[in-house]
């Protein structure tokens, strides 16, 4: 009876061990609504700049400064005289009121309106079963399936019903689920999955 009693414990204890490495390992995978066409993280004045993103920054003053930047790996604009200028993570409007304040706190303008636009945007990243995996140009209001059809299409071993997405400035991927078309950004890494996973 007791070898009985410690064999129940020790099966309790190695089942709820097992659930709790289940949880740990299996992440729920994201609502692609989050990322659906037309959201608010999608739009133009919502939309964060990154990496490989080309700007135009216009000075208004008692001259009109046009000056065109790439915003580089650190994701800064190298701005004379000023140095670099952080503008990654930053939406257009954040970006005209920092430099703004750059150019005023370095005595260059005393109320200098600017404006900041993004010309081009950074490119994004095809992995896993995809025909042509590699780097492509992105376009705004690009979706999920542009994206794979800018790639050469699925793979015959693709899982056409999951996809797993990096943001520039996260450290993980994110699981979705393809009930719907969805939308992506500069910057991200896509990893098609084949049948298996």
């Amino acid at each position: 009876m007791r070898l009985l009693i410690i064999f129940s414990l020790i099966a309790a204890s190695l089942g709820l061990t097992a659930c709790a490495d289940d949880s740990f390992m299996s992440v729920p995978p994201k609502d692609p609504g989050e990322r659906a066409l037309g959201g608010p993280a999608i739009s133009a004045t919502g939309y964060r700049m990154t990496v490989g993103d080309h700007v135009r920054v216009t000075v208004f003053g008692s001259t009109t400064v046009v000056s065109e930047y790439t915003i580089d790996d650190t994701g800064s604009i190298a701005v004379p005289p000023m140095g670099p200028i952080t503008l990654k993570e930053l939406t257009t409007t954040e970006a005209s009121v920092l430099i703004a304040k750059k150019y005023t706190e370095g005595g260059l303008y005393r109320d200098p309106r600017i404006t900041v636009d993004v010309l081009a945007y950074g490119p994004f990243y095809m992995l896993g079963e995809v025909t042509k995996p590699g780097e492509f140009q992105y376009r705004p209001g690009m979706s999920l399936f542009a994206a794979v059809a800018t790639a050469g299409g699925y793979t015959y071993r693709a899982n056409r019903e999951r996809v797993f997405i990096r943001r520039a400035r996260e450290p993980i991927e994110t699981e979705y689920e393809l009930d719907s078309d969805i939308a992506i950004l500069p910057g991200d890494v896509i990893r098609i999955p084949d049948l298996h996973l």
